[in-house]
């Protein structure tokens, strides 16, 4: 791993720095080599859980099974395989719905972004299966969320997610609302914006003149450009504070890819996230080794981006899920807190700022009617209040354990 970035992994588990290494290794005499020097350290167990909980066992798949390695457990290399070959045929089921999809919005004159899915696998890795992903992600113009939700609804699929729309600036506080389809139990998240109370962000028209276009079985999908893909994929793994290696992965596929890196750095400065693409690049540069150029150098190199690439060091070494926050109360105040320093000092002042209205948090804790509803602000400061000393309440206990 690259140590000229200052990330002190020491501390991972044994498993967790073989696991980086053969996500990076090159030849299978290197990745010989790495299994002979830790082999006997190594819990596979562990190491395969690993695989699982990071989305990467199709890459060490790939890397375990082109020719046979010694000292690796045979149960744990036909596992791999298995999931190999159940993800690949998941993927290609995938792709059909996504083209099913697109097709039905394209008819009904409705612009449509494929964010992740079968598209980014397809763009990255050059193949369906060497990518894993559980839904679709969907961009429309919030102008057509309605006309975009009766879509979905007569292909089959039933809301399983539903953003309350008490609160009027709903659009600008979330981002999407997800689907499940109800005979193939296939998952749809439609977007509406690429990240959620985040701030400015490019209009989807803007998007979506610098798209670019892939055909799967004859169906033009359109996703993000390159550049945008970056700012996207950046922002996304930094909101779950990279808990995943399968996002660093990803960063480290795109960034080796051609990008018009003046463009993309504009768009950083422009929407005031450098730090973010600062920070995935310095985790990709020192966990996968993604080379690094010139203007790559630029981005990593203040004080902030590598302040939040430590921080985050913690929930891949533990690994948590943030969906939407550990289940510890103390690594979800820890999470809380690295979530607010990722706010830019406007953003930090817009945020206090929206903490003195209603929000949808307030209609989950205390449900009211419609006729009701304009108590919710005198009653605000006394909810957030409550909410507060729950968490508490909940760390205390957690303290005390």
């Amino acid at each position: 791993m690259n140590i000229d970035w200052d990330l002190d992994v020491q501390d991972f588990p044994v498993e967790l720095k073989l696991l980086l290494e053969l996500i990076d290794v090159e030849t299978d005499a290197e990745a010989q080599a790495m299994i002979e020097s830790s082999g006997r350290q190594i819990n596979w167990q562990s190491f395969y859980s690993l695989t699982r909980h990071h989305r990467v066992y199709p890459t060490i798949h790939e890397r375990l099974s082109h020719h046979p390695l010694s000292g690796l457990p045979k149960g744990m290399v036909q596992q791999l395989s298995v999931d190999y070959s159940r993800n690949a045929l998941m993927m290609l089921q995938l792709s059909g719905k996504m083209k099913q999809v697109s097709e039905a919005l394209d008819n009904k004159g409705i612009y449509a972004l494929q964010l992740k899915g079968p598209a980014l696998a397809e763009a990255l890795y050059g193949s369906l299966s060497r990518r894993t992903s559980k839904d679709l992600d969907i961009l429309v113009h919030p102008d057509h969320i309605e006309q975009a939700e009766e879509v979905l609804e007569q292909l089959g699929y039933t809301k399983t997610q539903e953003v309350s729309r008490i609160v009027s600036d709903w659009k600008w506080r979330q981002n999407h609302e997800s689907f499940t389809h109800a005979d193939t139990g296939t998952e749809v998240e439609l977007h509406w914006r690429l990240n959620g109370d985040a701030g400015a962000e490019p209009s989807f028209y803007e998007l979506w003149n610098r798209r670019q276009t892939l055909e799967f079985a004859g169906t033009d999908v359109h996703m993000l450009s390159n550049e945008d893909l970056m700012f996207y994929l950046t922002a996304h793994g930094a909101r779950h504070a990279w808990f995943r290696l399968r996002w660093l992965a990803d960063i480290d596929r795109l960034a080796r890819m051609e990008l018009d890196w003046d463009k993309l750095t504009a768009l950083l400065r422009r929407y005031k996230c450098t730090h973010l693409v600062g920070q995935a690049l310095i985790l990709s540069a020192a966990m996968l080794n993604t080379p690094v150029s010139r203007e790559m150098a630029s981005l990593m190199s203040t004080d902030r981006p590598q302040d939040l690439a430590r921080r985050v060091l913690i929930f891949i070494r533990e690994k948590v899920s943030l969906c939407p926050e550990p289940e510890s109360e103390i690594l979800a105040q820890i999470y809380r807190n690295y979530l607010f320093s990722l706010r830019t000092p406007g953003q930090k002042a817009i945020f206090l700022a929206r903490k003195m209205v209603p929000d949808t948090w307030d209609t989950q804790t205390l449900p009211l009617p419609k006729s009701l509803r304009f108590l919710y602000y005198p009653l605000h400061p006394f909810l957030l209040l409550h909410r507060r000393i729950q968490r508490r309440s909940a760390l205390e206990r957690e303290v005390g354990q």
